[in-house]
């Protein structure tokens, strides 16, 4: 639930009376709606620099995964490691605890190497935030962060700086950006080749869902509620190879499409 909505309605259980101003309120849609299309605009513009700055990895997972030495926590260590030291990446995780602290640690790691081998460090840990009375744990390994209130905005920051993304295991959460992603893929808002990777634990769920719009249906003679294409929108894979392999790929398309920027002041 977004942070306004919890703020104001906490504030009306203690009126007696709740007081509404029509005409504040008309003027307060209007000056929404103009915002909105000042914000996606800002998008829009901002987009190009964002995603063409650098290679970015999003790596989704849960912050309750606090084991340092659980198999998914060294996993997901361990990935980022190696994408670390084989290309030049940044990661982005939410910036809390768990196996976004995980992401973020192994990314680390690949820093010191480099750094120690007098290598290039051309990679940066990102934290994307939301406002949370009960943030699980912390994270000391961002070089940059940024914070959002709202959920909804903070979806759009992931979709705005993320050149592929990588689903660990996780809750709702995880579950929740995992299908704005996979929405805006059925959907062609996003390139067809973007990357969305994921963990075999999200396997049986999304094969579940994808069992009952669309197997169901055509059993039971009902208009299918996905395509069969949808079916194949997320590779599963805990290969560490694999996963290298395909983001390498991603990562020399983006290069190619690159050669043709020019930063201008």
């Amino acid at each position: 639930m977004s942070a306004y909505r919890l703020v104001a309605l906490e504030k009306f259980k203690r009126l007696k009376e709740i007081k509404i101003s029509r005409s504040k309120s008309e003027k307060s849609e209007i000056k929404l709606n103009r915002a909105r299309k000042t914000y996606e605009g800002a998008l829009a513009e901002s987009f190009p620099y964002s995603y063409f700055k650098n290679f970015r990895i999003t790596i989704f997972g849960s912050g309750l995964i606090a084991d340092s030495q659980s198999s998914n926590y060294r996993f997901i260590q361990r990935l980022t490691k190696r994408l670390g030291e084989k290309m030049p990446v940044d990661i982005i995780t939410g910036g809390g605890g768990g196996l976004m602290l995980a992401a973020n640690a192994g990314l680390a790691e690949a820093q010191a190497s480099l750094k120690k081998t007098n290598h290039e460090v051309d990679c940066h840990n990102f934290g994307v935030k939301v406002d949370l009375a009960h943030e699980i744990g912390q994270n000391n390994h961002l070089d940059a962060e940024k914070n959002f209130l709202n959920f909804s905005t903070r979806l759009e920051e992931f979709i705005r700086t993320s050149n592929g993304i990588y689903l660990a295991p996780g809750g709702f959460g995880t579950e929740l950006e995992a299908a704005m992603f996979i929405q805006l893929r059925q959907r062609w808002r996003i390139e067809a080749d973007f990357p969305i990777l994921a963990h075999p634990f999200w396997k049986p769920i999304f094969e579940r869902e994808n069992k009952s719009m669309f197997n169901e249906q055509i059993t039971n003679g009902q208009t299918p509620l996905i395509a069969e294409e949808d079916l194949y929108i997320v590779h599963y894979t805990e290969n560490l190879e694999e996963i290298i392999k395909i983001f390498k790929e991603s990562r020399w398309r983006w290069k190619e499409l690159r050669k043709k920027v020019k930063f201008v002041a």
